[in-house]
């Protein structure tokens, strides 16, 4: 057995035996799972099937709820976010009973939307502490550094494009890209407060990060990248405009210094997508995706754009001998797959946590205790922009980072008004 699968598994059973002191660091061992997932590296080849992440979040669950009384509340129970998740579950399963076409496919998004729940439910209960969600940023700050150092020695790539580095739900190019771009702003956070090793750790990280970045050759990822930028700027002022300023030359100086020729040459086809047959085959799955939900406004159930393609994109389903293919959107994939209804509850989603986050930043400046906490605000905002942004051409409907953001959020919003309160109280009891 390799060293590296040895290093793995007593790190796994680590958490596993950790995680009866505290559900925490199962939670902590799913996510370290996620990023090196055993099937999906060659020294996991030795291992067993296991069902590595259902284990352990299984259990993490199972011991939350023996637990629980020995931890302190959360200060919301429930956020804004939460309920429009769990309404776009329930629509799934409401879609899926009723008019889908494809029903066991259906239902196996069903079950991938529900998993992604209980995990939103996990974060958000087990992370408690402002050291345990700090270390939460690190495990994810190590878990990209991991892809960024794969993808540097032993890259795989395809048509000139990254592949094999990844999680479960993003192994190929476009989804890696996208999934890098969620966490890099977090870099930020955690290098202008953390200590020495923790700064080393995001420039490394950064570096390596940012060549994967490169090597996925993800134009959905650029834009994506592009959007971060921008809302950078737009949303702050100040000596964090000056922050996030920096960080952008750093990062515009990374991509300078580590774009290969391959990288640029296929960037260049965003200005021309025209002439480019597969900007232009998006542009047309879009429009079926649109012919679709005219004739089925609440949706043909989990994977009913793919099984519906013949009718609605022939054209393209012929160029790709008879496959059916995907909308290429996450957007038009709810709202094809889930109806309306479910775009307007995924959506809602979304935007309740822009909305939170955007609450955490005015509150921080309010109070002026913690600038850390408008700061890691600030990242969580960028990193979900970036996401979605890049969900504009690229399915992340079942993506789990559109879910671990929010779930952030929620524990970030916790912190502070458990810490608001504690101030409180304190400024009370040296008054009486």
């Amino acid at each position: 057995m390799s060293k590296t699968a040895i290093v793995w598994l007593v790190t796994y059973f680590a958490g596993v035996l950790y995680a009866f002191k505290d559900p925490v660091y199962g939670l902590f061992t799913y996510f370290l799972d996620y990023y090196e997932h055993p099937p999906l590296r060659w020294w996991g080849e030795e291992f067993p099937d296991l069902r590595w992440s259902f284990s352990i979040s299984v259990l993490t669950l199972v011991l939350y709820f023996i637990k629980k009384g020995r931890f302190k509340t959360v200060a919301t129970p429930w956020h804004p976010q939460s309920k429009w998740l769990f309404l776009f579950a329930a629509n799934a399963v409401l879609v899926t009973l009723t008019t889908a076409v494809w029903q066991e496919k259906s239902w196996e998004k069903v079950v991938e939307i529900l998993k992604l729940v209980m995990l939103y439910f996990l974060i958000t209960r087990t992370v408690r502490t402002k050291k345990q969600f700090r270390n939460l940023l690190l495990v994810h700050i190590a878990g990209i550094f991991s892809w960024g150092w794969n993808a540097y020695t032993n890259p795989h790539r395809r048509a000139g494009r990254l592949y094999g580095i990844g999680g479960p739900d993003s192994i190929e190019d476009n989804g890696t890209a996208a999934h890098l771009l969620a966490i890099l702003p977090l870099l930020g956070t955690v290098y202008f407060t953390g200590k020495r090793w923790e700064k080393g750790l995001c420039v490394l990280s950064a570096v390596f990060a940012v060549n994967a970045f490169i090597l996925c050759n993800s134009r959905g990822g650029v834009v994506g990248l592009a959007m971060v930028m921008g809302a950078g700027l737009v949303l702050t002022k100040g000596a964090m405009r000056g922050k996030v300023f920096m960080g952008i030359i750093v990062g515009l100086l990374l991509l300078y210094a580590l774009a290969d020729p391959q990288f640029i040459a296929r960037q260049q086809t965003i200005k021309d997508y025209n002439e480019d047959s597969s900007a232009t085959g998006r542009l047309d799955s879009w429009m079926g995706a649109i012919r679709l939900v005219e004739d089925h406004p609440f949706g043909v159930g989990g994977g009913g754009f793919e099984y519906l393609s013949p009718i609605y994109i022939p054209e393209i389903v012929a160029a790709h001998k008879g496959q059916n293919r995907s909308v290429h959107s996450t957007y038009f994939l709810v709202v094809s797959d889930w109806g309306i209804q479910g775009l307007f509850f995924f959506m809602a989603f979304t935007l309740s946590t822009f909305r939170e986050l955007h609450v955490i930043r005015k509150t921080a400046e309010k109070h002026r205790n913690d600038s850390t906490t408008g700061m890691t605000s600030l990242a969580l905002t960028l990193g979900y922009v970036g996401l979605l942004g890049a969900g504009i051409f690229i399915v992340r409907a079942y993506a789990e980072s559109v879910y671990w953001l929010p779930a952030f959020t929620a524990v970030l919003r916790d912190i502070q008004l458990r810490e608001l309160k504690e101030i409180k109280e304190a400024d009370a009891a040296a008054l009486a």
